[in-house]
């Protein structure tokens, strides 16, 4: 048996329709999984299932769209529930949904706004990771992957308040990790640095911007879906059976390293 393979494991995660989300669900039924698919629009998760579904089946039903809304807290528990109902239990949580609602100066963000980016970011994700330990726990023990973000690692004047979130859910990793090891809960993160997505379709869509981001980057590129989604598959896997309580930095050495431009000179 492979290290990475996830046959007869569950999964749930939240923002799973597009960009990282969509490459971790892609990879996750690759290897194995049956994945629950969630984001805020009830179309795109049942038309995201469907492809799986034609795509990993082999006849039968390897994902379900279930909707839900992070910002919502009534909605966090509900979709919890019928996560766990979808496939009787859950072995893998993925908590990938974020808002990032405001760039600009740091003093400019409207109070409203910076609460709504630390509830989402990491209140709801903390409830849905705690609505979901009683099904990991009666199964033996499980996986949780949160998805932080290189900008929780280093200063980010522009994001200040999504930044501060991150740096956040990076702790939370520790404190959730520490908690839950007694129902042989495994709790990592994963830290994106700049990864092509919709989100990020401003940066890597523009010639002039994407060259300005490369250059800070030592391995030279941006990241893709995948580069996240082999991080998410290892800490949920037998290969990361040995690991809680981290955060893998994905971001192409831009945080820990020296950044081309400083080398060169």
């Amino acid at each position: 048996m492979s290290l990475f393979d996830l046959n007869g494991k569950t999964a749930l995660v939240t923002g799973g329709t597009k960009g990282i989300g969509r490459g971790i669900v892609e990879q996750l039924c690759a290897q194995g999984a049956r994945v629950v698919v969630s984001s805020r629009d009830s179309a795109e998760c049942e038309r995201t299932a469907d492809e799986l579904n034609q795509r990993y089946g082999d006849g039968g039903k390897v994902s379900l769209g279930i909707p839900g809304d992070l910002g919502q807290l009534a909605d966090v528990q509900r979709l919890a529930e019928e996560a766990v109902s979808a496939f009787d239990g859950l072995d893998i949580l993925v908590c990938n949904a974020a808002v990032m609602p405001f760039m600009g100066h740091s003093a400019d963000t409207p109070p409203d706004v910076f609460d709504k980016i630390l509830t989402v970011n990491i209140h709801h994700n903390f409830r849905l990771a705690q609505a979901v330990r009683r099904s990991m726990r009666e199964r033996g023990g499980g996986s949780i992957v949160l998805i932080g973000s290189a900008t929780g690692h280093m200063p980010m004047i522009q994001t200040m308040a999504y930044s501060i979130a991150k740096s956040g859910v990076a702790h939370m990793v520790r404190c959730l990790a520490d908690e839950m090891v007694v129902d042989n809960i495994r709790v990592n993160g994963v830290a994106p640095g700049l990864i092509r997505s919709a989100a990020s379709t401003p940066l890597w869509s523009d010639p002039q911007l994407l060259d300005e981001s490369v250059r800070d980057i030592p391995l030279g590129r941006i990241g893709e879906p995948e580069d996240i989604a082999g991080a998410v598959i290892f800490l949920s896997s037998a290969a990361g059976s040995f690991v809680t309580g981290s955060t893998i930095l994905v971001d192409g050495g831009r945080v820990l390293l020296t950044p081309p431009v400083a080398r060169a000179s």
